[in-house]
């Protein structure tokens, strides 16, 4: 609260910004003298305040347009010129947030990965070729079957032509290793590649991205 000469204290939530009683009695039209002419001073420099009274003011209005506000018509917040144009415009990009955040509350959740078990292909007469859907999320579980225990591997991924395409370090998880590539791999062929953590190679495997 910010004490006046007059006697009379403007309410304010923390050092910087009015409490929420005060922007609401100012948007329904009930802040007096001399908190009003203090508030207003206050708004022209707070875009937080700004931001909190355009949502009041939507709120308000969105309560009178659905029915639920009193019988009495509703009082435009008290704005001197040349703010009218102002408010206007910050209660509208108050409506364009609250539908931002309605529209984005029914947006479809994202895929989760498809999970794909890698076998190796050294020294195997019949390697099994792992395959996963192009452009969507990857989950890769290299088998470590045979392998000495080891607290972490790093895996690379390279491309037909032998480009790198991914690489990261994994630890071990309940006797499991697993990679996940949020963005995928584009389509094409790919060797997944397993090193101790001094750089030694211990297993390759293949995999192929395919197009739905």
């Amino acid at each position: 609260m910010v004490p006046r000469k007059d006697g009379a204290a403007l309410q304010f939530a923390d050092d910087r910004h009015a409490a929420d009683e005060v922007l609401e009695r100012y948007s329904s039209g009930r802040l007096a003298s001399p908190e009003l002419a203090e508030f207003e001073e206050h708004l022209l420099v707070c875009q937080s305040c700004q931001d909190r009274l355009a949502r009041e003011d939507a709120f308000r209005q969105g309560m009178h347009d659905a029915g639920a506000a009193l019988p009495q018509p509703r009082r435009v917040s008290p704005w001197r010129s040349p703010k009218s144009a102002w408010a206007l415009g910050l209660a509208a990009a108050g409506l364009i947030v609250f539908a931002g955040i309605e529209w984005r509350s029914f947006e479809r959740p994202a895929d989760p990965p498809a999970v794909i078990l890698l076998r190796t292909t050294r020294g195997a007469e019949n390697p099994a070729l792992a395959a996963g859907p192009a452009g969507k999320p990857l989950t890769l579980v290299p088998d470590l079957t045979g392998l000495q225990p080891l607290a972490s591997y790093r895996l690379e991924i390279v491309d037909a032509a032998g480009r790198p395409a991914y690489q990261s370090t994994e630890a071990v998880r309940n006797d499991n290793l697993q990679t996940t590539l949020a963005r995928g791999l584009p389509a094409g062929a790919y060797f997944v590649r397993l090193y101790n953590p001094g750089g030694e190679l211990l297993r390759e495997y293949a995999l192929t991205v395919q197009k739905d």
